[in-house]
């Protein structure tokens, strides 16, 4: 039975369709470029959605799909935890590539409390895959090479906005359905925390700790 305190953390977190989802984010984007304190939002999807990335293809699906501000390839919510940060690049390095590793970082330090397996992926090349799920890119967050957390990232002049989601179960028969890929070997590319016996009250609390320090007057 989860604690009385993941109940009271998850009445704090929005639950809304996707177009809703990645119109906050995108707000929260042009605030920060106009000047306004970085924003970090934790949110869930009100039914399962696919997210691509803004400069792809949108192909016919047979569930709702919402494209992102951001860039990588396609991905399935409903079962996830997402978390999208909007910060200034100054304060982060500057350039693409120190952003996403240094923002991935932290989130790298305080998982490894409840994942001390988890490493951070170096890869550096392309994928063709539509699908964002089959080779782990710069800086994100892996297990013995099996993707656990999925970002991607939107840089403006001088904000810049990093879209991650947290993998708390993964529905690999509607995945097969949708990639046409088998589940077997979708399994040896992805992870989900409830794989790794990880509750979601635990994922929350390490969640809000990095919200804390991040934006502490949000």
């Amino acid at each position: 039975m989860e604690s009385k305190g993941f109940y009271d953390i998850a009445l704090h977190m929005e639950v809304l369709e996707g177009e809703e989802n990645m119109r906050r984010d995108y707000e929260n984007l042009m605030k920060v470029e106009g000047g306004q304190s970085p924003a970090l939002r934790l949110y869930r999807w009100s039914r399962p959605t696919l997210s691509i990335g803004y400069s792809q293809e949108l192909l016919s699906f047979p569930l709702p799909t919402v494209r992102r501000p951001t860039g990588g390839g396609a991905l399935l919510h409903g079962s996830d935890i997402s978390f999208s940060y909007v910060g200034l690049r100054s304060h982060w390095g500057g350039s693409f590539s120190k952003i996403y590793r240094n923002f991935m970082g932290v989130l790298l330090d305080v998982l490894k409390g409840l994942l001390p397996k988890l490493d951070m992926s170096s890869f550096r090349g392309g994928y063709s895959s539509y699908f964002c799920y089959f080779y782990p890119t710069f800086g994100e967050l892996t297990i013995e090479g099996k993707k656990v957390v999925a970002c991607a990232m939107r840089l403006m002049k001088n904000a810049f906005l990093i879209h991650g989601s947290l993998f708390l179960s993964l529905d690999y028969q509607l995945l097969e359905k949708l990639t046409g890929v088998g589940e077997r070997k979708l399994k040896d590319r992805i992870v989900s925390l409830e794989e790794l016996n990880i509750e979601e009250g635990e994922v929350l609390r390490v969640l809000y700790k990095v919200k804390e320090e991040l934006c502490p007057y949000s």
